[in-house]
């Protein structure tokens, strides 16, 4: 009797399990990524997610992503003149340059997003001198998953750099 109440007082204790109302999407505002990378970030609760970029040009993407009218992720893919990865990296509030870095140096990355240089050949002849970053940053401060935030830079930096807008159509 006395297990059954004990049981019984643990589950009313106990917080309600997150849910999520909708669905995860197989993109960031049109360039594809799998589902599983997106999902690893987003919040575990929520109604309705809604995506947008003002523009889906590559060197110029501001994709954000919002869940129940709060900004909790975003994408982008810039043009630099003379910047390093360690210089587009401080930019960003979210990204801990004292996290991690690649043993080839083109991308860095921290518990909350993380940026990559991506090589862009057709798109860099009208972009002369300059190099292509694609940042990621998640904005929810308790999100602490630094190979989350490594697994969807990198498969946003992959997808943008096989892009036709990179790579040119295929022949």
């Amino acid at each position: 009797m006395a297990a059954a109440q004990l049981t019984l007082v643990l589950t009313a204790c106990q917080e309600p399990e997150e849910t999520r109302s909708f669905s995860v999407p197989s993109d960031l505002c049109g360039t594809p990524v799998p589902i599983a990378s997106l999902d690893a970030v987003l919040p575990k609760s929520g109604k309705t997610l809604k995506a947008n970029a003002q523009s889906r040009e590559v060197g110029r993407t501001h994709c954000e992503v919002v869940v129940d009218d709060a900004l909790v992720l975003s994408a982008f893919s810039e043009w630099k003149k003379g910047d390093s990865l360690t210089k587009v990296a401080r930019s960003n509030p979210y990204i801990d340059l004292d996290e991690h870095t690649s043993k080839d140096g083109t991308y860095t990355w921290s518990n909350q997003g993380g940026v990559r240089l991506i090589p862009c050949p057709v798109a860099a002849k009208a972009h002369p001198e300059r190099d292509l970053f694609i940042r990621v940053l998640i904005y929810d401060k308790k999100f602490s998953d630094a190979d989350a935030a490594k697994k969807l830079l990198l498969a946003y930096a992959k997808s943008v750099a096989d892009s036709a807008a990179c790579k040119g159509s295929a022949s």
